[in-house]
């Protein structure tokens, strides 16, 4: 009988020092005290993502898809791989894609690591695509910008340019410094 009371003890303080454990760390959880801090680890993340814009007369004018977004606040979001497609002109439809962009005030990304600028004009005239490393992008007046090294292709024709300005509402890319041109037929 003695052992069996020895028993009876031993699985109530065990059972009591459980019950103290648990109550122990739920209240040290959810005490308003004791705020978690979080640092260096993302708000929220979103994957797959699509946002459209849409002029005034309800046409679509441009799609930003990206992979996920990490860490966004009202001041700016941090994108991976980013694409964004303009579709504000007839006569020129333009794709930018990069590995990653951060947005800042809803009207400009900067993209970043392997920035690519597709640009379609007519059906019947050949592509032309610009390769750098950094750019941003003025979504309000479709410009896309850098003073980075850049690298065009179109058909047989590669360039070498330190910077370009791409104005879509144009059409027209204009190579700012160092350009250098060579057609190989």
């Amino acid at each position: 009988m003695h052992k069996l009371l020895n028993n009876y003890r031993l699985l109530g303080l065990i059972s009591m020092l459980t019950l103290a454990s648990w109550w122990a760390h739920n209240v040290s959880l959810f005490s308003s005290q004791n705020i978690m801090v979080s640092k260096g680890t993302p708000k929220f993340f979103l994957s797959e993502v699509t946002a459209k814009r849409f002029n005034s007369e309800g046409y679509e004018k441009s799609t930003l898809t990206v992979d996920s977004i990490i860490n966004s606040s009202s001041e700016e979001s941090k994108l991976v791989r980013p694409r964004l497609i303009f579709h504000e002109s007839a006569a020129s439809k333009f794709t930018v894609t990069a590995d990653a962009g951060i947005t800042q005030d809803n009207e400009k990304i900067n993209l970043m690591g392997n920035v690519t600028l597709q640009v379609s004009s007519e059906p019947t005239s050949p592509d032309t695509s610009v390769a750098t490393d950094f750019a941003t992008v003025n979504i309000s007046s479709n410009i896309l910008r850098t003073k980075h090294n850049a690298t065009i292709t179109r058909n047989s024709l590669v360039g070498f340019s330190d910077g370009f300005i791409y104005d879509a509402h144009k059409g027209l890319l204009n190579l700012l410094a160092k350009v250098t041109l060579t057609y190989d037929d």
